[in-house]
């Protein structure tokens, strides 16, 4: 027995694939470009070029008419599936998962349809129920002129459907997205009927040059309708039919992994470059991708993919109208949806969870040969396709050294951290770093992923996304990554990561690495603002700030980060570094004080 379960999809998204589920492009014969890794709508018999009025249906056409081998046909969307492993029974007819892993659950699909799918003529999604009737629905958003015509249809040429029409018009409740799986012989006479009917509806002579970018789709949205009538009518009709109803499990609001597969990898050309922010950090990310932008090589094709969470549509809008100017560059946006929100945070760090982000990478671009990944605080001044295009042998990671870390050779070091009073004990202790991996720990603002040479790549991300579950790690991610990748580092030149901080920040940084930071900060290629107290947006003279500044200001964002500063100005930021200088000495002289104190510190240093 064959299945064959048609996923329709109209723009790149997460390939949903198996040996039942078959990715069709709709409308491609209207496309530019067709979409890896999966067949179209617009071979053989074919309406694929009505598409925009008819949405998902051009690729129900296209099975019936050309799908002559399946026994059950159905069909899905990439981003709205049917439950059929009952993963979230119960409740709305619709479900959003928060982790989706599409090789997971399509392994669980061809188990079930193996052992479960003859005893089901069709499979649908549960009724939808609706504040209003199924007609007063259609008719409140859509011209009703289409509804009536619908009508005058069934009663002309399907009279026995009438009765059947009436009440799901009168009801509120409806099967949504044109979702379902038939056995063979009622997918092709539900097909007949279906398409004759909305044939006659376009063929009308009804004006429709007005209609909205939504009310030009109108034939799919009719035939949701059509499909929960003819479910009703052969419910029934047929005492006997075996109808499972499922939920549906919708992904829009889901993290899809992978987002790019092994079937879905760009051209070698391709530079891949990945960052991760919340709302705060989103006008620095801007003026960090203005600044790339401004001296990358354009000519070859350029992926970015944005790792984010607690950032509206609008604003990711603006993102994508800055890079929209350049036709090689492509932006996925790619919302996390606060994975993190509840990993730990150290009690004197207070950067946003949205850092642990980076872990994601290893399950989302599996496909990927490597992967860059860049903070958002930082600004480039020069081609980061020559960064991405560095040597690195079979080294998992490529990075530079954090040359202030490795202080703690030089002897004890003192933090403001209870939980980590010598940060040079720490390295040792719970990290379990030698001399020379701490002379070589690396900082996280750039990393240069390897990923053709790691053959454990779900792995390790998934060990590292338990890690930042454990609350000993003082620098985070950063500490995890230092761990993981301490015996597989490639140290990439140290003008590609240049903090803005102070010389005297290096005062007691080991001879040699003092010496190649010195020569770093005099000709930086990315300049980094790591450090808590060197942003040049926080009302203050900071080195290398002209670089942030000449960035932020060609982007959308540079009026909203001008008027946070000037609400902070020199005044309240001098009144609150005094605040922090009191509470230290305070802590000092009463210790069990430090905690609340740090809590506090933390707080007014995100306002």
């Amino acid at each position: 027995m064959k299945t064959t379960i048609y996923t329709a999809y109209h723009k790149r998204a997460p390939l949903i694939k198996s040996k039942s589920i078959s990715p069709i492009h709709v409308g491609r014969v209207n496309s530019n470009q067709p979409l890896v890794g999966m067949g179209g709508d617009d071979e053989g018999i074919t309406i694929s070029e009505r598409n925009s009025a008819w949405c998902e249906l051009t690729a129900l056409y296209w099975a019936w008419k050309n799908d002559s081998d399946s026994d059950y046909i159905g069909l899905m969307h990439y981003r709205r599936v049917l439950d059929l492993t009952g993963r979230m029974p119960g409740g709305p007819a619709e479900q959003s998962p928060a982790l989706f892993h599409i090789g997971e659950w399509c392994d669980d699909v061809e188990s079930w349809l193996d052992s479960e799918l003859d005893h089901w003529d069709i499979i649908v999604p549960r009724t939808h129920l609706m504040g209003q009737s199924v007609e007063t629905n259609y008719c409140s958003n859509y011209p009703s002129q289409d509804w009536e015509l619908l009508r005058q249809i069934i009663y002309d040429h399907y009279p026995t459907y009438a009765k059947t029409f009436d009440a799901v018009s009168d009801n509120n409740r409806l099967r949504l997205g044109n979702i379902a799986i038939m056995a063979r012989p009622i997918f092709e006479r539900y097909c007949a009927w279906l398409f004759d009917i909305l044939f006659r509806v376009e063929s009308s002579p009804h004006d429709r040059k007005n209609y909205n970018i939504s009310q030009v789709r109108f034939l799919g949205f009719l035939a949701e309708r059509l499909l929960t009538i003819f479910i009703s009518e052969e419910e029934s009709e047929n005492s006997e039919l075996r109808i499972k109803e499922t939920s549906i499990l919708n992904l829009t609001n889901s993290l899809v992994t992978p987002y790019i597969g092994q079937e879905e990898a760009p051209s070698p050309q391709t530079v891949n470059i990945a960052f991760s922010a919340d709302r705060n950090y989103l006008p620095h990310s801007a003026a960090m991708l203005r600044s790339l932008l401004d001296h990358a090589d354009l000519n070859r094709p350029i992926n970015i993919f944005f790792l984010y969470s607690s950032i509206s549509n609008d604003a990711i809008q603006l993102l994508r109208c800055m890079i929209s100017e350049y036709p090689s560059v492509i932006l996925h946006a790619i919302n996390t949806h606060g994975l993190f929100d509840n990993s730990y945070r150290s009690t004197s760090r207070a950067p946003s969870n949205a850092t642990y982000n980076r872990f994601l990478l290893f399950s989302l671009l599996p496909g990927l040969d490597r992967v860059l990944y860049l903070d958002a605080d930082v600004i480039l001044t020069q081609d980061v396709c020559k960064l991405y295009d560095t040597e690195m042998g079979d080294a998992y990671l490529g990075a530079v050294p954090d040359w202030i870390m490795s202080r703690t050779l030089t002897g004890p070091t003192k933090t403001i951290d209870p939980n980590v009073p010598d940060l040079r004990k720490y390295h040792y202790e719970t990290l379990g770093l030698s001399d020379a991996q701490i002379s070589r720990y690396f900082n996280a603002g750039v990393l240069l992923f390897n990923f053709a040479a790691i053959h454990n790549l779900e792995s390790i991300g998934k060990e590292m996304v338990r890690k930042s579950e454990e609350k000993k790690y003082l620098f985070r991610d950063q500490d995890i990554l230092n761990v993981q990748f301490a015996e597989n580092l490639f140290l990439l030149d140290p003008r590609w990561n240049v903090f803005n901080s102070l010389e005297g920040a290096y005062d007691r940084v080991p001879q040699s690495g003092w010496s190649r930071a010195m020569a770093a900060r005099r000709d930086p290629w990315l300049v980094h603002f790591a450090d808590k107290d060197y942003k040049p947006w926080l009302a203050k003279s900071v080195p290398y700030a002209d670089l942030y500044w000449q960035a932020l200001v060609r982007t959308p964002f540079f009026g909203e980060v001008v008027c946070k500063l000037r609400q902070t100005g020199p005044a309240r930021l001098a009144w609150r570094d005094r605040g922090v200088r009191a509470g230290r000495k305070l802590a000092e002289r009463f210790p069990f004080l430090k905690v609340p104190l740090l809590r506090i510190y933390s707080r007014l240093r995100r306002s």
